[in-house]
């Protein structure tokens, strides 16, 4: 029987439902599940296989040790003393310590930080101290206290998973890419139909469409932080990537991505080729207006521009040419996001809402209700 360990996923508010989903479909056994955290069970190789799927959620975490009612320093200490971090960090490498505390005793990060920092240096180097030159590689330990329970953890991922490495030019006020994913996904797009986004803006939505289209891996060609773990099993990450590329499908797919302007709408093109998708993705130069005079069906999903970070002077007329869209084409499904809040006035078209945070702004999902 293979040892089993603990993982943490953190994702944004409002996509736990979607992250459980991948969870399951990895092979991962949920353990609990909060707000933004989904914490879970599984074979090692999940390590691996989380990190390269992680298509809505931010970070993957390794959970070391947990421990319940940690009411004083003295114990806190002793607990992060106990650890193997001779181990977790070995010789050569630098030690980055974060503390978080939700409604316990112990609630002075500072403090927690400190000691946690002193606890590990013990365990390692005995009175020395540990290195600290910024040009070593890094292990990042996370300490959580929730309730009084002491989680301690491993950033696995490195830098937050909504960077996949194919975006190395943005336009004003960029989607990150999980949330573009999640978008494509609560839309209800079918493969088969039709989707516009008529805002590309850096094409994040239309990239990502094509990656869920075509079942591809979205972290597989970015670095974490785990490759440089020598206790995992060796070519682990190596194993993990490979399975993936097989499962990748080569269809042929109806993604139109169309800006303006013919500027942003090149760089959305060059991120696409970046992210091995330009061939499945049609890009265009135009006016969203133009899409008032043409018959649609299939999905739309956009995030067109409702003026809190993007300077606009035709939010009104923009929001509602799109609540005509949607009216005007009775086969045509899907949503846009946005903070605009008289978007479900301007017509009679029905749309459920949902909730959901876009570069730190409270925004809603609004999607067509079919009849």
């Amino acid at each position: 029987m293979k040892c089993m360990h603990n993982f943490l996923l953190t994702t944004s508010l409002w996509l736990e439902a979607l992250v459980k989903h991948e969870v399951k479909k990895q092979g991962g056994n949920i353990t609990e599940v909060q707000d933004k955290a989904i914490y879970f069970e599984g074979e090692i190789e999940l390590i691996a296989r989380m990190n390269i799927w992680s298509r809505f959620w931010n970070i993957l975490y390794y959970v070391v040790d947990t421990q319940s009612e940690v009411m004083d320093f003295d114990s806190y200490f002793d607990l992060v003393f106990a650890q193997d971090w001779k181990k977790y960090i070995p010789k050569g490498f630098a030690l980055h310590i974060k503390a978080t505390s939700l409604k316990s005793e112990l609630w002075a990060t500072s403090t927690l930080q400190a000691l946690g920092k002193k606890a590990i240096a013990k365990k390692i180097v005995g009175d020395g101290m540990l290195a600290e030159d910024s040009n070593l590689w890094t292990v990042e330990v996370r300490i959580l206290m929730e309730n009084n329970t002491l989680r301690i953890l491993l950033n696995s991922s490195g830098p937050g998973l909504h960077k996949r490495g194919y975006r190395e030019m943005t336009w004003d006020a960029p989607m990150k890419e999980n949330l573009a994913a999640a978008l494509v996904v609560l839309s209800g797009w079918k493969y088969k139909e039709p989707l516009y986004d008529i805002f590309c803006g850096s094409g994040t939505i239309a990239i990502e469409a094509a990656m869920i289209a075509r079942n591809i891996a979205p972290g597989r060609r970015r670095k974490f932080a785990f490759e440089n773990w020598n206790w995992l099993p060796e070519n682990l990450l190596q194993r993990e990537i490979q399975a993936a590329e097989k499962k990748e499908y080569t269809g042929m797919y109806k993604i139109y991505s169309t800006d303006i302007r013919k500027d942003i709408q090149q760089l959305a093109s060059r991120n696409a080729s970046f992210a091995w998708v330009g061939d499945t993705i049609t890009f265009g130069s135009q006016d969203y207006k133009t899409y008032l005079r043409r018959e649609l069906e299939g999905t739309l999903v956009s995030n067109p521009p409702y003026g809190l970070r993007l300077e606009d002077t035709n939010v009104d007329q923009i929001h509602e040419d799109i609540s005509k869209l949607f009216e005007q084409n009775k086969n045509l499904s899907g949503g846009i996001i946005t903070a605009y809040p008289e978007f479900e006035k301007l017509s009679q078209t029905k749309y459920k809402k949902r909730k959901l945070y876009n570069g730190g702004e409270m925004c809603y999902f609004y999607k067509k209700e079919q009849n």
